[in-house]
Protein backbone atom coordinates (compact mmCIF):
# COMPACT_ATOMS: atom_id res chain seq x y z
CA UNK A 1 0.00 0.00 0.00
CA UNK A 2 2.75 2.43 1.00
CA UNK A 3 4.69 1.95 -2.26
CA UNK A 4 1.46 2.42 -4.27
CA UNK A 5 0.75 5.69 -2.43
CA UNK A 6 4.31 6.97 -3.04
CA UNK A 7 4.05 6.00 -6.72
CA UNK A 8 0.75 7.94 -7.07
CA UNK A 9 2.22 11.00 -5.36
CA UNK A 10 5.28 10.97 -7.64
CA UNK A 11 3.16 10.69 -10.80
CA UNK A 12 0.92 13.54 -9.58
CA UNK A 13 3.93 15.71 -8.80
CA UNK A 14 5.51 15.37 -12.25
CA UNK A 15 2.30 15.53 -14.32
CA UNK A 16 2.07 18.78 -16.27
CA UNK A 17 -0.59 21.28 -15.30
CA UNK A 18 -3.59 21.21 -17.63
CA UNK A 19 -3.53 23.63 -20.53
CA UNK A 20 -5.85 26.64 -20.50
CA UNK A 21 -7.67 27.77 -23.64
CA UNK A 22 -7.60 31.52 -24.13
CA UNK A 23 -9.53 33.88 -26.38
CA UNK A 24 -7.51 35.77 -29.00
CA UNK A 25 -8.81 39.05 -30.39
CA UNK A 26 -6.94 42.06 -31.77
CA UNK A 27 -9.86 44.48 -31.27
CA UNK A 28 -12.40 43.49 -28.59
CA UNK A 29 -15.11 46.08 -27.79
CA UNK A 30 -18.42 45.93 -25.96
CA UNK A 31 -18.06 42.16 -25.48
CA UNK A 32 -17.59 41.45 -29.21
CA UNK A 33 -14.45 40.61 -31.20
CA UNK A 34 -14.33 43.05 -34.12
CA UNK A 35 -11.01 41.89 -35.63
CA UNK A 36 -8.53 39.01 -35.30
CA UNK A 37 -10.67 36.42 -33.54
CA UNK A 38 -9.23 33.04 -32.55
CA UNK A 39 -8.03 30.86 -29.69
CA UNK A 40 -4.67 29.96 -28.20
CA UNK A 41 -3.50 27.42 -25.65
CA UNK A 42 -1.48 28.39 -22.59
CA UNK A 43 0.52 25.25 -21.75
CA UNK A 44 2.47 26.69 -18.81
CA UNK A 45 3.06 30.04 -17.16
CA UNK A 46 0.52 32.76 -16.44
CA UNK A 47 -1.75 32.00 -19.40
CA UNK A 48 -4.45 34.26 -20.82
CA UNK A 49 -3.81 38.02 -21.13
CA UNK A 50 -6.22 40.94 -21.35
CA UNK A 51 -4.82 44.34 -22.36
CA UNK A 52 -6.99 47.48 -22.22
CA UNK A 53 -5.89 50.28 -24.58
CA UNK A 54 -6.62 53.91 -23.68
CA UNK A 55 -5.62 57.14 -25.42
CA UNK A 56 -5.08 60.54 -23.81
CA UNK A 57 -7.27 63.44 -24.88
CA UNK A 58 -6.52 66.92 -23.48
CA UNK A 59 -10.22 67.68 -23.00
CA UNK A 60 -11.33 64.37 -21.41
CA UNK A 61 -8.15 62.71 -20.10
CA UNK A 62 -7.66 58.94 -20.59
CA UNK A 63 -10.37 57.42 -22.79
CA UNK A 64 -10.78 53.67 -23.15
CA UNK A 65 -10.50 52.56 -26.81
CA UNK A 66 -10.42 48.75 -27.04
CA UNK A 67 -9.12 45.52 -25.50
CA UNK A 68 -6.68 42.94 -26.90
CA UNK A 69 -6.90 39.28 -25.84
CA UNK A 70 -4.13 36.66 -26.21
CA UNK A 71 -1.82 34.08 -24.56
CA UNK A 72 1.41 35.19 -22.95
CA UNK A 73 3.85 33.05 -20.99
CA UNK A 74 5.46 35.90 -19.03
CA UNK A 75 2.25 37.75 -18.28
CA UNK A 76 1.75 39.83 -15.14
CA UNK A 77 -0.52 42.71 -14.21
CA UNK A 78 1.01 46.05 -15.24
CA UNK A 79 0.33 49.52 -16.62
CA UNK A 80 2.43 51.12 -19.35
CA UNK A 81 2.17 54.75 -20.42
CA UNK A 82 3.98 55.76 -23.57
CA UNK A 83 3.08 59.20 -24.88
CA UNK A 84 -0.69 59.33 -25.44
CA UNK A 85 -1.14 55.52 -25.14
CA UNK A 86 -1.83 53.65 -21.90
CA UNK A 87 -1.96 49.84 -21.74
CA UNK A 88 -3.33 48.04 -18.66
CA UNK A 89 -2.73 44.26 -18.68
CA UNK A 90 -4.20 41.47 -16.55
CA UNK A 91 -3.58 37.70 -16.55
CA UNK A 92 -5.57 34.62 -15.65
CA UNK A 93 -5.32 30.84 -15.98
CA UNK A 94 -7.03 27.67 -14.86
CA UNK A 95 -10.38 28.41 -16.51
CA UNK A 96 -10.85 28.26 -20.27
CA UNK A 97 -11.45 31.66 -21.89
CA UNK A 98 -11.01 33.48 -18.56
CA UNK A 99 -9.59 36.53 -20.41
CA UNK A 100 -12.97 37.22 -22.07
CA UNK A 101 -14.43 38.27 -18.73
CA UNK A 102 -11.79 40.83 -17.78
CA UNK A 103 -11.10 44.32 -18.99
CA UNK A 104 -13.04 47.50 -19.55
CA UNK A 105 -14.69 46.40 -22.78
CA UNK A 106 -17.42 44.51 -20.93
CA UNK A 107 -18.27 47.59 -18.88
CA UNK A 108 -18.31 50.06 -21.78
CA UNK A 109 -21.38 52.27 -22.00
CA UNK A 110 -22.26 54.66 -24.80
CA UNK A 111 -22.74 58.32 -23.93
Amino acid sequence: FFSLLISHLLVSAISPTPATLCKVCTIFKRGICLYGEGNCTAEEGPGCRTSDMSFFNVKDGWLYNHTQLDCYDKCRAWNLVRGRLKVSSFCCKGQDFCNMYRGRSLHWKSH
